[in-house]
């Protein structure tokens, strides 16, 4: 066959094998170009519990983690001073209407001039709006939910603490709808559009995953990072986190589809460099090629003269460049060097040399749908 092996002074040549491959056959493939960035999520609906005045805790209403309704009170300040001055208040309201009720009742029959009642009436207004203002200065110390969702960590915050005014307390996040800030380089920034699907994928063992749509581009460039840094461009991306297992602050991996197509494509194993020229080993009979190896100069006649005494139909691989595209996936896009329903080599490929007879281990594989 291929070569002969010597075993033993004297003894007869034994037919060395040839090389076993595994191959697979050039067909079409689905690729989906796309951008990756890794990138920071964040809740759509997130903001920090503040209170709107200073006091001292003397209630704590939620525990951390509870989900709470927007409006649902967290914390309360003391306010013995605000209520006794609304009691206050709300004693005057009272009186200042029952002697506006009255006035009027008494200018219907002729016997208060109507300065008089309008007197008492401009009086009743006054004391219901203050009732009403003092009303507010004691709800401003319940501190009460923002907007619905999660509340974060309460423990910085103990009875009897004294809080002042904006004072992040801790904060509430709802986490139902989220999106993914990315900073797409600038190179790459002209192929995102609005409305591209995102695929986006979480760190951990499973990964959790879940799919988008660009919301958002930005019209300005920016540098991210440190001076060094890349322009890039802000982009959003939204989703719904179905699963709940997606947090605001958690990174993730994402991939922008940018487009789709079907085209010839070959197998990550099957492509080999030379000199920054991608090539691969594709399968001919050896009839196919004979002619080209009797021509070669660089196989060496010895080798050629063992390849004449081959049957014709014997495997030989070739040595054939080839052009791709960006690789996918394990696969590179095809632009040139082979045709539907080429052969090419998969396995053992470091093993291999132009014009060298091979065993194939199978009839081969189509192309990954």
């Amino acid at each position: 066959m291929a070569g002969l092996l010597l075993v033993g002074c004297g003894a007869k040549p034994v037919a060395r094998q040839p090389l076993v491959v595994q191959t697979e056959t050039i067909a079409e493939s689905s690729f989906s170009p796309s951008i990756e960035v890794i990138s920071r999520l964040a809740s759509t609906a997130d903001v920090a519990l503040r209170p709107e005045v200073d006091g001292r805790v003397v209630k704590i209403l939620a525990t951390q983690g509870q989900q709470v309704k927007a409006g649902q009170p967290i914390l309360v300040l003391d306010n013995v001073q605000q209520s006794a001055s609304l009691d206050a208040s709300k004693a005057e309201a009272r009186k200042d209407l029952v002697n506006a009720e009255r006035y009027i009742f008494l200018n219907q029959q002729g016997a208060v001039s109507t300065k008089e009642r309008d007197f008492y009436v401009t009086q009743a207004i006054q004391a219901r709006d203050q009732a009403r203002a003092k009303a507010a200065d004691l709800g401003y110390k319940y501190v009460t939910a923002p907007i619905s969702g999660e509340i974060g960590d309460l423990d910085t915050v103990k009875l009897g603490d004294y809080v002042r005014q904006g004072q992040a307390i801790t904060g509430i996040v709802d986490n139902r709808d989220l999106w993914t800030l990315m900073d797409v380089p600038a190179t790459q920034a002209s192929r995102v559009k609005l409305g591209q699907s995102v695929q986006l994928q979480s760190q951990g063992n499973p990964p959790v995953t879940n799919t988008g749509k660009v919301v958002f581009i930005s019209p300005y460039y920016g540098v991210s990072g440190t001076d060094s840094s890349p322009n890039t461009v802000l982009v959003k991306a939204s989703f719904p986190n179905l699963t709940g297992k997606l947090k605001t602050g958690q990174f993730v991996r994402n991939r922008i589809i940018t487009g789709s197509s079907r085209q010839l494509s070959v197998p990550v194993q099957a492509v080999m460099m030379q000199a920054q020229q991608p090539f691969v080993y594709r399968v001919f009979r050896l009839s196919q090629v004979l002619a080209k190896i009797r021509a070669s100069t660089e196989i060496p006649d010895a080798q050629k003269q063992k390849l004449e005494a081959l049957p014709p139909d014997t495997p030989i691989v070739v040595q054939t460049p080839v052009q791709l595209g960006m690789l996918e996936g394990n696969r590179y896009p095809l632009l040139s060097g082979l045709t539907a329903g080429d052969r090419v080599v998969v396995s053992n490929t470091a093993l291999l040399r132009s014009g060298m007879p091979v065993q194939l281990a199978g009839s081969g594989q189509k192309g990954v749908n």
